[in-house]
């Protein structure tokens, strides 16, 4: 298994940035890492909006359970 970087991560996200805590962070690098590891590059660069509509449901319904 091939580490990525966060660099490499955003990339194929097609995003400058990830917002959130540094934990929060790593999990997303994680996340994306074994979605590439698993489907391969392509499919997280082809698939990017849809991840990326993911991931913010993901930490809206984060931030709502903890209010």
């Amino acid at each position: 298994m091939t580490r990525l970087s966060l660099e490499e991560v955003m990339n194929m996200l097609s995003i400058d940035s990830i917002n959130g805590t540094p934990k929060q962070v790593e999990r997303i690098r994680i996340w994306i890492e074994g979605l590439a590891e698993k489907r391969g590059n392509t499919y997280v660069m082809e698939n990017r909006r849809n991840l990326l509509d993911q991931l913010e449901q993901h930490m809206k319904l984060k931030i709502e359970s903890c209010c």
